[in-house]
């Protein structure tokens, strides 16, 4: 991992604009080729898995692709694909992130300190950038996983001026599937016959064109989709009766984004970066039932009822829009960057269902179709201006300020955020630091569950639902050593307010007509301390993270009292290492730990005997939200890399892997029952070792 902390000079990327970020805290920027030798899950090394790792970050659900930094929630942060915004950002259950490590040049994670030029989230910033294809010679890659695989190559369209980046996923799981059937017996039969169908795909495109030496223009799109089907059939006879049913399920969703941009140098001390972009996320989930029964009675009437039932639901959010910045060196001691945004936001969820049951071609019951949609047209203007100024030669200051504009259905909501950040250089090694941040988020994911599900939708704030707001502190040092072994210490805290909670009963498919009624307002706070120590040589490198925090909520409508969010990991350790024993081989491994996660069960039960029925009707007895804590999770996992020249001499290299090693099934989800007179917690599991094995070649 690397730090940017402590780091005294600019970062150059290419034609890009200087950025400074001397003073930045809570920032750890990964580099895009070591991302692919972080451990491989199901074969593959992902972004998201690796972000899970770091300090003061949870992973949620496992396996899931959940990231809640400093006490936040799942949808507080902000994912940039080459500065565009992605709405969703997992494939496979978030068994795989959207990110394609292949074309990835780097991604910075921002926990706090954010910079002006960033706001729309509350907890964190993911911006990632994909890599401007080799202007002057054409390779790429060829990976083969467990369950999917990989192609990426780059290149020059017209030498030393065109380059293009091309990078493609796609599971092979159904393709496997179906040449396994022509060998396995067909598990139908003339009464029930069932069939599923699950696959994912994206790819990334990246075309740059060189003007001149001051002057590029580039073009990034992506495109995701994940298509879940699933079907059953039921033909069943008896003597007098007859049932036929056909149950039909669709389930696709997935993310378009394409953006222009136009980098231009216009001086040594100024330049500009202007672009348009589109981001589109749609999930739709279709349902078909069709049933009939035939009944023959003694007599020899023939009874026939006919079954429909349909649900139909569409969450689509897209926004189209520009922006502008720009760099300015002019004035000794100052590097002064500003700029702004402006876009339309389309939120657009609709859901359609129905029943209907007919006795002989006469209505037994016939509802109306449900039929729910909004339609919201947004708008969003932000301005920024932040100033990198150097006082003298230890100290460092960052003052900047943000004013974002925000429009929906008549009402108009203006936000202010101030930025400060301040860096102190005690010694060559030493430095200490400090930042303020005050960040607002405007969209809201309405879900009843903390999993990223597809048909989860995402919402604008209106007259009734406020934006959510929150102010985080941090304060922090730095030692890095010349032997290559470094210490990072921060402590933070952060108030959340106007944070809401989902009432509703259809956890899975949210009301769509009266979701504001169901949203509670309540507030929010985390806070605690993150250590983090590294150590890195040409063959090793090693790092230990450990995370002391608190997450809290205060909902009134639950509790009158601050109660542990459902993340409230009290303690987190993370350990990594990798060892390269030469140009062959290469060792990786890393151990987790933290404490459980909390849910709500309930603490007794309460047996009217007086019900009036022949049984004893039992009232459910709830404590405050959150009130048990699942057992500690701990795994860990170890990698092999085999690095190889072929005969025809490209470079190929053979990942075995092994997740959860010692097969700790750990807790997934609890629920509480009776024992010895008084409520317990139970936990189930159910991700065991996992081993994966893949081959990636270079041409």
């Amino acid at each position: 991992m690397v730090s940017v902390d402590t780091l005294d000079a600019a970062v150059i990327r290419d034609e890009k604009t200087i950025r400074q970020i001397v003073t930045q805290t809570s920032l750890q920027r990964i580099d895009g080729s070591q991302i692919g030798r972080n451990f491989a899950v199901l074969g593959a090394p992902d972004l998201i898995k690796t972000l899970q790792m770091m300090p003061g970050v949870s992973g949620g659900a496992e396996l899931s692709s959940g990231l809640y930094v400093r006490g936040g929630d799942g949808s507080d942060n902000l994912f940039l694909l080459d500065q565009v915004p992605m709405y969703q950002i997992s494939h496979f259950v978030g068994m795989f992130s959207s990110f394609n490590t292949d074309v990835i040049d780097y991604a910075d994670f921002y926990k706090g300190g954010f910079p002006a030029r960033f706001g729309g989230r509350l907890s964190s910033v993911v911006d990632v950038g994909v890599k401007d294809g080799d202007f002057e010679h054409w390779h790429g890659t060829v990976s083969l996983g467990l369950v999917d695989g990989h192609f990426q190559i780059e290149g020059p369209l017209w030498k030393g001026k065109t380059s293009i980046n091309f990078g493609a996923r796609r599971t092979w799981t159904d393709i496997v599937k179906s040449i396994a059937m022509l060998f396995i017996k067909n598990p139908n039969t003339e009464e029930m016959a069932g069939k599923t169908h699950y696959d994912f795909g994206d790819f990334n495109l990246k075309l740059v064109h060189k003007f001149s030496p001051v002057s590029k223009l580039s073009w990034s799109s992506y495109y995701g989709q994940d298509l879940l089907k699933a079907g059953l059939i039921v033909n069943q006879r008896e003597d007098n009766s007859t049932t036929r049913a056909n149950l039909d399920f669709r389930l696709k969703w997935g993310n378009i984004l394409s953006t222009l941009t136009w980098d231009r140098q216009w001086s040594e001390t100024f330049d500009m970066e202007a672009s348009l972009f589109y981001t589109n996320y749609t999930s739709r989930m279709e349902a078909v039932v069709d049933a009939s029964m035939t009944e023959r009675d003694e007599e020899g009437n023939v009874t026939k009822i006919n079954l429909n039932l349909f649900e139909n639901n569409l969450s689509r959010v897209y926004d189209i829009g520009g922006k502008v910045n720009f760099f300015n060196k002019r004035w000794e001691g100052h590097h002064l960057r500003f700029g702004g945004n402006a876009l339309v936001h389309t939120y657009d969820p609709s859901r359609d269902s129905g029943i209907s049951v007919k006795a002989n071609g006469m209505p037994m019951t016939d509802m109306t179709p449900d039929s729910q949609a909004k339609h919201y047209l947004g708008g969003e203007i932000a301005a920024y201006a932040e100033d990198e100024i150097t006082l003298g030669r230890q100290w460092r200051l960052n003052l900047g300020l943000r004013d974002a504009l925000y429009l929906v259905d008549g009402k108009v909501y203006n936000r202010l955020e101030p930025r400060a950040a301040i860096k102190f250089m005690a010694t060559d090694y030493l430095d200490f630091k400090g930042s303020y941040s005050a960040m607002n988020q405007f969209a809201h994911q309405v879900s009843a569950v903390y999993l990223d599900l597809p048909t989860n939708l995402w919402m604008p704030s209106t007259a009734k639902v406020k934006p959510m707001h929150s102010d985080q502190y941090v304060l922090g040092g730095t030692l890095k050593l010349p032997v290559g072994l470094s210490f990072d210490i921060e402590a933070f805290y952060k108030s959340m307010t106007h944070l809401y909670e989902y009432t509703g009963t259809n956890a899975i498919l949210p009301q769509i007509n009266q979701w504001e009624e169901m949203f509670e307002e309540g507030i929010g706070r985390a806070y605690g301390a993150e250590l983090s120590v590294e150590y890195e040589t040409p063959k090793l490198q090693a790092a230990a993270y450990y995370t002391l925090s608190k997450s809290e909520r205060l909902f009134r409508t639950f509790s009158f009292d601050w109660y542990p969010d459902r993340f409230d990991n009290r303690h987190k350790i993370t350990l990594t290492a990798s060892y390269r024993f030469n140009k062959k081989f290469e060792l990786y491994g890393a151990w987790l730990y933290h404490s459980g996660n909390r849910f709500t069960g309930k603490t007794g039960v309460i047996w009217a005997n007086d019900s009036g029925y022949d049984y004893e009707m039992g009232y459910e007895l709830y404590g405050s939200p959150n009130n048990f804590e699942l057992p500690a999770y701990h795994r860990m996992d170890v990698g092999l890399n085999f690095h190889k020249k072929t005969r025809h001499g490209f470079d190929s290299t053979t990942t075995i892997s092994i997740y959860n090693v010692y097969n700790h099934v750990n807790p997934m989800f609890g629920f509480t029952e009776e024992h010895e007179g008084r409520m317990v917690g139970v936990s189930y599991g159910i991700i065991p070792i996992i081993p994966t094995i893949s081959f990636c070649l270079k041409f």
